[in-house]
């Protein structure tokens, strides 16, 4: 049974009752538990996708379907928000935040919280779509459609907004977050650019809805006023506005082309740089009626994108904050504010921090010191709102331009020291004597002395080995001079006493002599081919060849072990030196044969298997396998085992294959050893090139 520590159990009930506090004050200032709800509702479905996030990809799905996915939850995001700005909940025109009532906002509030469950799905399906459609043509072409539709499905459920506006901003974050996933950069600057892009969207999608609302009402005035004459006292709107009548005869002075054309009982908004009006004709075709108010222009829009950006920011600071007092493993999301601890991270935060909190405290004193005179501190502190934004971005790039200009030198040593090796280590280069410049001059220090340090062991190791090597080759030579000597004094010997039987004898030690001269020979040349191999022939053949041959020259061998090959029907085309690899194989099998000399129902199995990367040649004995305590030496040079030989054989193998690039191993147990050859896979050669390979017939 698994035990919970008591540190992740007190973080975790702490960030939970915070988490539902926050849900309670907006269900108590809303006066609906609605706000609430979707409070939670959205960061548990951010979790959900978090978690689902680390799965493998699924794998019976379409580029298509993800392309749909993703486009379609941005559309969700939308209807929700034509569902919180709808007059039902006290959405308006406005010109001023202030306009609204509270609970609106609170509504608003919590819509927020969606927002990162939109962009966490969103991205989730574009890593889907990646996985399932590597081409990059076609997954523009799939991001292109999947914005098409949305932008018709958002249309469906009467959204107030064209559908070239809706294709435009649905295609903008789907393609800035497949340029985010092809950066593969977790940075700050990504969670402002969706941020913004959000707000903004949002913010111009509500406004709209705003003038919408705006319209019907004025609408409906002109039309109570034309029947009766006045404005009907049940109408009642939250915004101050004017309304008058123009005659046949003074209307062209006032109004536009378009609304002196209209029909009678028609209408129509005439918007100017100075008034937002409805322009009605009356029924009976004897003047117009003009409903509106002057016009607030892009402010109320700049301001809503100002508001949402902060409210957002602030927003996911605190889910960000909420996951780590939980305990999450924020490590293993590589999104922004997530992943591994970051210095830059922690600067750039730093400077969004103080930001806001000057912000709040500067809005907190100006409010408590202009509270008197309302309308004068509603449209101060709106313009210091979208003033404030602007000068928090600036402030947020200053802030990552310093963060960067910290932690670039310090990612750049970490990479180098990463990547430090005993030699051939470059030097990194500072402009500046200050700390990171000591830390780059005692790193290049390190590795200067460090490629000493190597050059000298290097060569203690080089004389230590052919020093070895040396003892080795005298003890191999040394063994056959003594009975060569003795050989020839008895030679010697003979053709004093016995001259008639010194031509006989002469033609014995002649020949074991030569004999003896041979071996020498032999073990000559042995130490020189290891001690370097001649150039490497590299051509591409099929590896099939070889083992194939291998087979064929053991199939008969002394030791009477029964042989067996396994390989598959396709070719598996390497790039090496055929002699070479078939002096390894002869060399592999050779050493199971002798493993099996006493063993009567010794067997030998030759395999090979590719899977389009690599070629895996496997030599398997059933011998009695090799000791725990020797298995570390097998590689070593002039280490053997047998009672003859020099054990230069698998140490020659070792060199020759990784020389093409690949490796050796083996696997042992009581019940018998397995060498393993690994070699990387190549296409098939040309036609006309000229190899050594020849298709191999298999029986």
């Amino acid at each position: 049974m698994t035990t919970i520590p008591t540190n992740y159990l007190f973080r975790y009930i702490g960030a939970t009752a915070l988490q539902g506090a926050t849900a309670a004050g907006l269900g108590y200032l809303s006066q609906s538990f609605w706000p609430a709800l979707v409070w939670l509702l959205g960061n548990g479905l951010s979790l959900w996708i978090l978690r689902l996030m680390q799965r493998p990809f699924p794998t019976k799905t379409t580029g298509w379907q993800h392309a749909l996915l993703a486009a379609w939850g941005f559309v969700l995001l939308l209807l929700a928000l034509h569902r919180f700005t709808s007059p039902a909940t006290g959405w308006g025109g406005f010109n001023h935040l202030t306009d609204l009532p509270l609970n609106t906002w609170v509504s608003i509030t919590a819509l927020l919280s969606l927002v990162p469950t939109t962009w966490l799905w969103m991205l989730h399906q574009l890593q889907c779509l990646r996985h399932t459609t590597s081409d990059r043509r076609k997954r523009t072409l799939l991001l292109v459609t999947g914005a098409a539709s949305g932008s018709l499905a958002a249309l469906l459920p009467g959204i107030h907004w064209g559908i070239i506006p809706l294709f435009l901003s649905l295609s903008a974050m789907l393609f800035s977050l497949d340029i985010y996933l092809d950066s593969n950069r977790t940075s700050i600057t990504w969670l402002l650019v969706w941020l913004l892009l959000f707000s903004l969207i949002m913010a111009v999608f509500a406004y709209r809805h705003s003038q919408h609302a705006d319209t019907v009402a004025y609408q409906q005035f002109a039309q109570s006023i034309d029947s009766l004459g006045t404005l009907d006292n049940q109408y009642s709107y939250h915004l101050t506005f004017q309304w008058d009548t123009l005659s046949p005869y003074t209307a062209p002075t006032q109004l536009t082309a378009t609304s002196i054309n209209l029909s009678p009982g028609k209408g129509a908004m005439q918007i100017t740089p100075e008034r937002r009006d409805w322009v009605f004709h009356r029924l009976n075709g004897s003047g117009y009626i003009r409903v509106g108010r002057p016009n607030p222009g892009f402010r109320p829009a700049l301001t809503l994108t100002s508001l949402f950006f902060l409210m957002g920011l602030t927003y996911v600071l605190f889910i960000r904050a909420w996951h780590w007092l939980s305990g999450f493993p924020i490590a293993q999301w590589q999104f922004p504010l997530y992943g591994n601890s970051s210095l830059r991270t922690r600067i750039q935060l730093s400077f969004f921090g103080v930001a806001l909190i000057a912000f709040l405290l500067m809005g907190w004193f100006t409010y408590g010191f202009l509270k008197g005179e309302a309308d004068y501190v509603r449209n101060w502190l709106e313009q210091l709102l979208s003033l404030y934004v602007f000068l928090l971005l600036i402030a947020g790039a200053l802030g990552i331009f310093i963060a960067n200009s910290i932690t670039e030198p310090l990612v750049q040593i970490g990479q180098k020291l990463g990547d430090t090796r005993l030699n051939n280590n470059e030097p990194l280069h500072w402009p500046k004597d200050d700390e990171i410049g000591r830390i780059v001059s005692n790193y290049n220090r390190m590795i200067s002395e460090l490629e000493e340090s190597a050059t000298k062991l290097a060569a203690a190791e080089r004389e230590d080995a052919w020093r070895e090597m040396a003892k080795q080759v005298a003890h191999e030579i040394k063994n056959p001079l003594t009975p060569m000597k003795l050989q020839l004094q008895q030679l010697q010997r003979i053709e004093k006493e016995y001259p008639e039987r010194a031509r006989e004898w002469s033609e014995k030690v002649a020949r074991n002599l030569i004999e003896q001269i041979d071996g020498l020979a032999l073990i000559a040349t042995a130490f020189s081919h290891f001690a370097r191999l001649p150039a490497a022939q590299a051509t591409v053949f099929d590896l099939r060849e070889v083992a194939q041959s291998t087979h064929q020259l053991f199939l008969i061998n002394d030791e009477n072990v029964a042989l067996s090959l396994a390989i598959p029907d396709t070719p598996c085309w390497v790039l090496a030196d055929k002699d070479q690899l078939i002096r390894v194989f002869n060399n592999l099998v050779k050493n199971a044969l002798q493993a099996l000399q006493a063993q009567a129902d010794g067997r030998v199995h030759i395999q090979i298997e590719s899977d389009n990367k690599e070629v895996l040649l496997a030599v398997t004995d059933n011998g009695s396998g090799i000791p725990e305590a020797i298995r570390h030496k097998i590689f070593q040079p002039n280490f053997t085992t047998k009672s003859s030989g020099m054990g230069l054989g698998l140490a020659l193998c070792k060199n020759i294959i990784e020389q093409a690039n690949g490796r050796i191993q083996f696997e042992s147990s009581s019940t018998g050893t397995t060498f393993q050859v690994h070699l990387p896979m190549v296409s098939a050669p040309p036609i006309n090139c000229t190899t050594s390979h020849k298709k191999p017939t298999f029986g």
